[in-house]
């Protein structure tokens, strides 16, 4: 699926005018507004939202709470995660790049099934950062690699890839995810709801939902900055029991790419109707 953009691409801006990434590069990639994640652009409207503030501030009402309820009751919890996320990330990126590493002995049980999954990639063109020359107008001068998307109203939007390569013979896009319990492709309606069970299968399928989002979003991304469409993508969900790996077709794919576009929407839609104070004015 493309989106027909009324302006240039990332790649058609880059291509006529390559010192605008210079100078884009020369300052820290990501900027903090009002307490979310932003990336510079190369747009004339500044800052972008990146994907996953875009994907956090449009939950439900609900979700924020039942969130915002569970880190009060399990302090540190989150902390922890981010951080043995932080660190497998950081093995991942040594190991496609053929780098020395070593895997923090906390974490060894969630680096066991890694290499096997990671060794099908034939061809690793980003991870993490872009690899190829001819991408490097994507990485920034404090180390991020980012690709920049737009919908058809010039909404915009900026992510940072974990991993695109060539597995089987097919571009692919691939995102990382550690976490205390597996992720699951289904709605749990074979077990019995409420039970822990359930919860644990709700919770698996709620998170593979949220990172296909992240998939469409990075997919469409990559398409406008880096000028290559990707032809799958895939999941894999570092646990401490064993590895997952989801393969996601084109044509999934596409259909959370039109979910990401309505995200986008509903996001900037929300964000006009913001009524800031100005004292100024009172």
């Amino acid at each position: 699926m493309d989106v027909d953009t009324k302006s240039p691409t990332v790649f058609d801006i880059y291509t006529k005018d390559p010192e605008l990434f210079h100078a884009l590069n020369d300052k820290p990639a990501r900027v903090v507004i009002n307490g979310k994640r932003h990336y510079e652009t190369p747009f004339n409207t500044g800052p972008a939202a990146s994907v996953t503030t875009i994907i956090s501030e449009t939950a439900s009402e609900v979700n924020k709470k039942k969130l915002e309820m569970w880190s009060k009751q399990n302090p540190g919890v989150k902390e922890a995660a981010a951080e043995r996320g932080t660190a497998i990330h950081s093995c991942m990126e040594m190991f496609l790049k053929q780098e020395a590493f070593d895997v923090p002995q906390e974490y060894q049980d969630f680096w066991t099934g890694m290499p096997e999954i990671l060794s099908q990639f034939q061809e690793v063109l980003w991870a993490e950062t872009p690899l190829r020359a001819d991408h490097q107008f994507a990485l920034s001068s404090d180390g991020i690699g980012r690709v920049w998307g737009r919908d058809s109203e010039e909404r915009p939007w900026v992510g940072s890839p974990d991993i695109i390569g060539v597995a089987g013979n097919k571009l692919t896009l691939a995102d990382l995810k550690t976490s205390v319990k597996p992720y699951s492709r289904w709605w749990p309606k074979d077990l019995e709801k409420g039970c822990p069970e359930w919860r644990d299968r709700l919770g698996g399928y709620m998170k593979f939902n949220k990172c296909m989002l992240q998939l469409g979003a990075y997919a469409l991304g990559i398409e406008q900055t880096l000028n290559m469409k990707v032809q799958q993508a895939a999941i894999i969900v570092s646990t401490p029991k064993d590895t997952q790996l989801f393969k996601i077709t084109r044509r999934h794919l596409e259909s959370y790419q039109e979910k990401w576009l309505k995200v986008v929407e509903e996001y900037y839609t929300d964000l006009n109707r913001c009524v800031v104070y100005d004292p100024d004015l009172v």
